[in-house]
Order: structure tokens, then C-alpha cells, then sequence
């Protein structure tokens, strides 16, 4: 759930539905875990698919307005008439729709997100009575007796819902707010923080030379760091949802940076560079013995090879890394392996 329909849920009293794609077979629009939130005034914030398959979802948001018990829609879009009107996408999506009444259970949520914990919201669906578990598994706002700690830790571990029909429970993971630092506000750093807030990244730049950090180079609501890099990584709020792009003007920024970041709690950490740079890096940190595991996750030459040239283009390589990392996609692996297998090589 974005912080954006988390803090309306939260803030705002009027009357509202929210619908969440609990399940996906086949090829779908959006995958499970996208919501949308509607009032009286049809969508408000977020998308469950657009088109034909939204507005089936927006009529019985329309029904629900007021109250009444939840509504589960099953939007099959495997129709195989290009010509004809049946959604032809090739998936079928399962989607809620709730009528939200408390909203104690969101502002609990709201308020673990803010301090960098997940959270975890357990839905009966039958009534739409909505529980709270913390990270760790314990019960924050509200209970739900019948509810299974295996299910709440697997919906934690793999980002996505986990619906168990027999129960008639839904298990909902919620994370804080992805954030990114950015280490270099050179060309390569300014164009990805450019383009990194549209994709739901909190970003912070930091650079040891004033001049890169003046105002309005940057967009509004992209914070800034300044002073030696040591310095930066100290005082940055490093937290299991945190990104670091590394792309400093030289070869001993990129060493000192990655030594700290390796020694912070991190969840994607990638290096810009030549594959000669790599390599010094990755062979000093071991010859440093730092942790072999950490220095193996570590992302570098950072973005995906599409042939990126400029620093516009290389943000845009660089930000589909990010998303992959953010979406677990099986890609990702699949370009680290191969990365590695360069390296290697030579």
C-alpha cells in the first residue's frame, strides 16, 4: 500500500472503500497487492487495473459506499476475441472491496511505517473486521484468534499478500516508505533524483563538494547531505527499506562509501563504474576481509545494460535496477549472476 493511501485512510474521516488485488493467475494489469481507494467522488488515489476491469470494481465500490459487508470480485480477462468485449489480458484477478469503518488499525500502521517497521494487516473476509500485527508478529491494534503467524511471516518475507481461502483470511503486508540515497550529485546523481520521487522513492542526495548540492538543482522534496562522505553516512537513517546508489566523482569516494554502506543495514546497494574499478573495489574489500556476503549482494556495475549512454539515460537503467530490486523480480538475479560471470572472466 502506498504512504499516500495509508496516510488518507488514516486522516481522513469520510467515507471510504478500498479494493486490493489479493490474487493473480495468469497475465493481469496489476499484480496482487495493488489497492485503490474510492469515495463518493469515484477513485481517489491508486489503480487495480484501469479500464474495463476498473470500473466493475468502481460500481461495486459505489455499492459499498455507506457500509455494508465486503465483496470479493473475480475479473477474468481471458477472453480471446480481440473484436469481441471480454477483457482479453489472459489472467484472472481477485480483488476486495471493503467498506473501511475503524480506522485504528491503519493509523497503527501509519504510525510503524514512520518509525521504519513493516507492518501487517489481517482481514477476515466475510465482515472486513481488520487486525494489526507488528514485524516481529505481534498483535498492535485489535486480534484475530484464528489467525496463522506462518502466513503473516510469509507475507513479510515475500512482499505480497498471502490469501487463505479455507480461513477466509487475508494476510497484508505494508512497508515503510522506500528510501533512497543517492552518493555523488554529479550528473548521473542530479538525473536520478530527478526521475527517482515519480517512482515512489524518498530520496536524499549527498556530495562532499557544496557547489553540487546548491538549491534548485534538485527537485523539491529531495533532501540533501553535505560534508565528507564519512560524515554523510553517519548521520543518514539507514534502515532495511533504504536504496544506495553509489556514483561519486572518483575511485576513493567509491571505496570509502561502499565500506560504510556494507557496514549499514541496507536493502539494494549498487556501484557505478568501469569493470576495471569493480574490480579494485571488490578485490580491496576482500583483501579488508570484510564480509564476503555483503560484498557479493552488492550490485556493480550498477543498471541494467540497455545501451545507456547519457547520464538521463543511465538514471533511467539505474531506476529499473531499483524497481526490480523493489519488485523481487527474478531479472535481477539473472543480471547479477552474469555480472559476476564477467568478472570472473577476466
Amino acid at each position: 500500500m502506498s504512504l499516500r493511501i495509508l496516510q488518507a485512510i488514516a486522516t481522513n474521516p469520510a467515507d471510504l472503500v478500498l479494493c486490493t488485488v489479493m490474487r493473480v493467475r495468469g497475465s493481469a494489469p496489476r499484480h496482487a497487492g495493488s489497492r485503490m481507494l474510492a469515495g463518493r467522488e469515484g477513485r481517489l488515489l491508486g489503480s487495480v487495473g484501469g479500464g474495463k476491469g476498473e470500473a466493475l470494481v468502481l460500481a461495486a465500490c459505489a455499492d459499498l459506499l455507506g457500509g455494508g459487508r465486503p465483496a470479493i470480485l473475480e475479473l477474468d480477462m481471458q477472453g480471446l476475441d480481440l473484436e469481441g468485449p471480454a477483457m482479453v489480458c489472459g489472467g484472472i484477478s481477485r480483488v476486495l472491496v471493503e467498506h473501511l469503518g475503524s480506522r485504528a488499525p491503519y493509523q497503527g500502521a501509519l504510525k510503524l511505517l514512520r518509525e521504519g517497521n513493516p507492518a501487517l494487516l489481517v482481514k477476515r473476509l466475510e465482515t472486513g473486521e481488520t487486525a494489526l500485527l507488528d514485524g516481529d508478529g505481534r498483535w498492535a491494534e485489535g486480534s484475530l484468534q484464528d489467525a496463522d503467524l506462518q502466513f503473516a511471516r510469509q507475507a513479510l518475507a515475500s512482499g505480497h499478500p498471502v490469501l487463505v481461502e479455507d480461513a477466509g483470511l487475508l494476510y497484508d503486508p505494508l512497508f515503510p516508505e522506500d528510501k533512497l540515497l543517492i552518493l555523488g550529485g554529479g550528473h548521473v546523481g542530479c538525473a536520478l533524483a530527478a526521475l527517482a520521487p515519480g517512482l515512489g522513492f524518498k530520496v536524499t542526495v549527498g556530495d562532499d563538494r557544496p557547489a553540487f548540492l546548491e538549491p534548485g538543482r534538485f527537485p523539491a522534496g529531495v533532501d540533501t547531505l553535505g560534508g565528507a562522505y564519512s560524515e554523510i553516512l553517519a548521520s543518514f537513517p539507514f534502515d532495511p527499506s533504504t536504496y544506495v546508489v553509489i556514483v561519486t566523482r572518483g575511485h576513493l569516494n567509491d571505496l570509502e562509501c561502499v565500506r560504510g554502506v556494507l557496514r549499514q543495514p541496507h536493502r539494494y546497494a549498487g556501484l557505478m563504474g568501469s569493470l576495471r574499478k569493480i574490480l579494485l573495489v571488490l578485490d580491496q574489500l576482500a583483501a579488508e576481509g570484510s564480509d564476503p556476503l555483503k560484498v557479493e549482494a552488492l550490485r556493480a556495475p550498477i543498471g541494467f545494460d540497455i545501451g545507456a549512454e547519457t547520464p538521463e539515460e543511465l538514471a533511467v537503467a539505474i531506476a529499473a535496477e531499483l524497481i526490480a530490486a523493489r519488485r523481487k523480480s527474478e531479472c535481477l538475479e539473472a543480471v547479477h549472476g552474469a555480472r559476476k560471470a564477467r568478472r570472473q572472466s577476466l
